[in-house]
């Protein structure tokens, strides 16, 4: 192995000295680690290899495997002759893993017949040696023993200088790539209809005129370049479309017009005459992917033609309009129809959808038709170069678009929906006449350039030659488009008419960092919200940004006893964020993180605008913020779309239900258990939910309350941006009068100090005031309550007549009975409210806390203890206990006209979701064995096709305790 290591190095240095390229040594072994170097990447050649085209293909022997086969380099060799010798002394050519033989650029003119001895031989490259060859049956060049070997696949004999295809060549039936570029062949024999196993065939510059019918026996044929060559149009045979793999076919279409006289071009370029010259052949071939008809001076297709091109380039040719033959192609991805002399687009421009790639530019057309949107897989729009005056709204539908040339046309304006393409990155509108750009021009935040190039092409936004206006020249003059967006944008915010406060409620775990971010946002400095500091059920702050949107938020308390409470303050009509700490997010736990709460909106407000928001991203490295984001996105996606497929599941389930039922009905069966009413009644309500899916925003904001506010900003800016988008939120843009104002001082400011107003009350006080009743007052509250004005829980049945002007009276109350501290406020020792209100004494204390946190039976004095902060009277105490069970958070327990002893309570309310006894003891003494034959035992069976909702059981047992009926005391 040594020796033969510095047999190798010795060859590598004298190719050195004559200037040869040299990479790796061939078939050496490394003299340090005795490791064996791959055969397979050894290349010796001369400087200008690279310049020529060289074939590279796996090399396959049935009898080796390809890891094992070498390849022998003795191109560039200044070799004239090969004798026996060469085949039987020289080991390398004798051995049987020998799989590839380069012999190219030497100076041969005969293979011997010792060429056999390389049995396994599976490619052979003889480029540039000037082979003999005189004529079609002279075997001197290329012996007849090359039959012999059986595994030849490839053959090279590009430039060798022969004018006639050796005979053996058309012996080689097994042969799959043929390369004879370079050489003066002239005719192509019938004899290639031999190579029946050929997939590639490579004829360029051979000057050739015409194809033998027989090559239609070459049905594995792939690729055939003819690129170089005069073919005529007479040149390609009929057979040829026969060949049913044949999908990429190089060929100079040019030529088909060589011989075309300068009347028949005029004609042909007015329309006066339909351009045939091109063989039809040409079209009728059933598997070419690309067509290049550049310049081919042709103005018509021929119906059905091409079935399988994704490629086409038409530019410079005679067309007037869209072949219509285009929009039969169900592959077409890329097509060229530029430098032409079309005047119209026909609206079926909308039927090629698979288009990815549409050019355009230089034609004479004014309009754009609007199926234009119906190229929704649209990546690269170019249309410079018109007569454009107006683009169509629906271009806003191709949202995959990437790059859209609209230079030198006679644009007027621009559509708003161009602003949806955010997709964008390049854009150029040099030399129109727009005047003003679209005030959300900000969203096209992937053009990060402006006015700049690359690889000498623009990219970017472009708007030179322009006479705008807005925004001003001296903002949209710079290579940062940034600028330009802001000054949009904060445009955008400030000519936004009658823009009023919107709600932001902020849902999340504890802990989560909600109410950091708005005390962040109030303060505009990092605040911090200290360990354990937890919002309790709800906290409302008013905030109005540096661009004067009014928001007001409302943070809900994150822990899971607050799960409860969190419907009374969700709200269709406002902007929710989902937040979560974004270092602590895995997969695995995005249903208790995410999860839950998109459910929640999907159950409660369906419809709502949604943005997921991470925290804590100064904690996190740049690469997790990223692939976090990115599992985020994933398992939204994931959960939005198995939501929808349930939602479909149940809506065919209800629709194979009815249809059983109309049919039972129609063939007179016994009745039914359910009514058809109620299944067209629950279908309904299943396809309003599949009309209102949520919105989640694009994106996942990732923020940092710490000194450095990481993403705070962009946030805000996004708050701003969703607040004035009319199409998400379009109650939040209209005229208010100001009598509704007037409405909410008269509310707000009565001189009777009230918990809450009936709607009788509220109707009183606005009609005698200011003449303000029926529909019109039930808009302004409503218009109230959107704004955080006032809270009124309209869904509620039990709770639309009711109104709190104070909503922060109703967080205050329902905090006293959920708390999720509870077991450190109910401490005898250091809360001394139950000694100075509830005059517990340490041993009757223990027995109802005991009954409050086992049973939720809350006594009279525990239940004034709870309340103690909210000073509440005699009569305010009852009226609210009252009230409580109308939300489904108690119930009360009738209480006996004298208490049996007066230093005793018994339960006076019991709150379910304190309940922890899961023992049936004394539900098994009150139910019976038996039925007894009066009563009627009722089953009822409920599924829930979306979520199980929290709370639901509490919500059950409060409102059975009020619909059956109970025991009086």
């Amino acid at each position: 192995m040594d020796l033969q290591f510095e047999f190798v190095k010795q060859i590598l240095k004298i190719m050195e000295k004559r200037g040869q390229k040299v990479t790796a040594p061939a078939t050496a072994v490394s003299k340090k680690s005795k490791r064996v170097i791959s055969p397979s990447k050894i290349r010796v050649g001369s400087p200008t290899d690279d310049r020529r085209h060289k074939i590279r293909m796996p090399i396959v022997n049935p009898q080796d495997n390809e890891s094992t086969m070498r390849c022998i380099d003795m191109s560039g060799h200044g070799l004239t002759t090969l004798n026996a010798s060469n085949f039987t002394n020289r080991k390398d050519l004798a051995s049987k893993d020998v799989g590839e033989l380069d012999l190219s650029c030497n100076n041969l003119r005969t293979i011997p017949p010792d060429i056999k001895r390389v049995q396994n031989l599976v490619k052979l490259d003889l480029t540039k040696n000037g082979l003999k060859c005189t004529g079609p049956n002279d075997f001197s060049g290329l012996p007849m023993e090359m039959t012999q070997l059986k595994y030849l696949r490839i053959l090279i004999l590009a430039e060798c200088n022969m004018q006639f295809m050796p005979p053996v060549v058309w012996k080689l039936e097994d042969l799959e790539q043929l390369d004879v570029s370079r050489n003066k062949i002239q005719f192509l024999m019938p004899e290639v209809g031999n190579l029946m196993k050929l997939k590639y065939l490579n004829l360029q510059q051979t000057a050739i005129t015409t194809l033998p019918a027989e090559i239609v026996y070459c049905q594995d044929l792939e690729e055939l370049l003819l690129w170089g060559n005069r073919i005529d149009n007479q040149g390609l045979p009929e057979t040829i479309k026969e060949i049913p793999k044949l999908h990429h076919l190089l060929i100079n279409n040019r030529s088909f017009c060589q011989n075309m006289d300068n009347y028949m071009e005029k004609m042909i370029h007015r329309g006066q005459l339909q351009s045939d010259h091109v063989p039809q052949v040409l079209f009728e071939m059933p598997a070419l992917n690309f067509v290049d008809l550049e310049a081919c001076k042709i103005n018509n297709l021929p119906d059905n033609c091409l079935p399988s091109v994704q490629e086409l380039h038409l530019a410079k040719n005679y067309f007037q309009t869209l072949p219509l033959a285009l929009t039969h192609i169900k592959q077409l991805t890329h097509l060229d129809l530029s430098n032409n002399v079309i005047n119209t687009l026909p609206d079926e421009l909308g039927d090629m959808v698979s288009v990815t790639i549409l050019k355009l530019n230089n034609n004479m057309f004014e309009h754009i038709p609007s199926t234009l949107g119906n190229l929704v897989y649209l990546e690269m729009l170019e249309l410079s170069g018109n007569r454009i005056r107006k683009l169509p709204a629906e271009i806003g539908n191709l949202k995959l678009l990437h790059t859209l040339l609209l230079q030198k046309n006679k644009l007027q304006a621009l559509p708003d929906t161009i602003c949806d393409l955010t997709e964008l990155e390049t854009l150029n509108l040099t030399n129109n006449c727009l005047t003003q750009l679209p005030l959300g021009f900000y969203k096209l935040r992937k053009i990060s350039s402006a006015h700049s190039y690359r690889k000498l092409h623009p990219i970017g936004l472009w708007l030179h030659k322009n006479p705008l206006t807005t925004p001003p020249e001296e903002i949209w003059k710079t290579t940062d488009p940034v600028k330009i967006y802001d000054y949009l944008r904060k445009l955008q915010i400030a000519t936004t008419a009658n823009l009023q406060r919107l709600r932001l409620v902020l849902l999340g775990n504890s802990g989560c960092g909600k109410t950091s971010f708005v005390d962040t946002l109030m303060n505009k400095k990092s605040s911090l919200t200290p360990e354990g500091a937890n919002t309790a059920i709800h906290e409302q702050k008013i905030y109005k940004s540096e661009n004067r949107v009014n928001f007001a938020i409302s943070d809900t308390g994150g822990d899971k006893i607050y799960r409860f409470t969190h419907p009374m303050f969700l709200d269709a009509k406002a902007l929710t964020f989902i937040m979560y700490d974004h270092r602590k997010y895995r997969p695995q736990n995005h249903y208790e993180m995410i999860g839950y709460y998109i459910d929640l909106l999907n159950v409660q407000c369906p419809g709502a605008v949604v943005k997921i928001v991470g925290t804590h991203a100064d904690l996190c490295c740049e690469d997790i913020v990223e692939k976090t984001k990115q599992q985020v996105q994933e398992e939204i996606q994931k959960q939005l779309s198995e939501y929808n497929e349930r939602l479909k599941k149940e809506k065919a389930k209800i629709e194979l239900e009815i249809e059983s039922q109309e049919k039972a009905l129609n063939n007179n069966e016994p009745q039914v258990n359910v009514t058809t009413d109620f299944l067209k009644e629950q279908l309904d309500k299943v396809n309003k939910l599949l009309g209102s899916q949520l919105q989640v925003a694009e994106g996942i904001s990732v923020i940092s309350c710490s000194e450095e506010m990481m993403g705070l900003q962009d946030l805000v800016t996004d708050m701003e941006l969703m607040a004035v988008n009319a199409d998400l939120f379009p109650h939040n843009q209209r005229f208010i009068p100001s009598t509704w104002f007037k409405i909410k001082s008269l509310i707000k400011h009565q001189k009777e100090d009230k918990l809450f107003y009936t709607w009788e009350e509220i109707s009183a006080i606005t009609e005698s005031n200011l003449q303000i009743r029926g529909k019109e007052l039930h808009q302004c509250v409503n218009f109230l309550c959107d704004i955080g004005e006032i809270l009124w829980l309209r869904n509620l049945p039990e709770m639309k007549h009711v109104v709190f002007h104070k909503p922060r009276l109703l967080v205050d109350i329902l905090q006293g009975l959920f708390r999720h501290n509870i077991k450190q406020f109910l401490n005898y020792e250091t809360n001394k409210v139950f000694v100075s209100k509830g005059k517990f004494d340490e041993v009757t204390f223990t027995k109802h806390k005991d009954m409050m946190i086992r049973y939720g039976q809350v006594s009279r004095p525990m239940l004034q203890c709870l309340w103690f902060f909210l000073h509440l009277g005699y009569n305010e105490f009852h009226t609210m206990a009252q009230l409580m069970p109308k939300l489904d958070v108690l119930y009360t327990i009738p209480q006996p006209d004298i208490p049996e002893k007066r230093t005793e309570f018994g339960p006076f309310v019991t709150i379910p979701t304190y309940n922890l006894d899961n023992n049936p003891i004394e539900l098994e003494q009150y139910w019976p064995e038996r039925t007894p034959l009066t009563h009627k035992e009722i089953k009822i069976e409920y599924t829930f096709p979306i979520t199980f909702p929290e709370g639901m059981f509490e919500r059950l047992q409060v409102n059975f305790y009020y619909t059956s009926p109970h025991p009086e005391c």
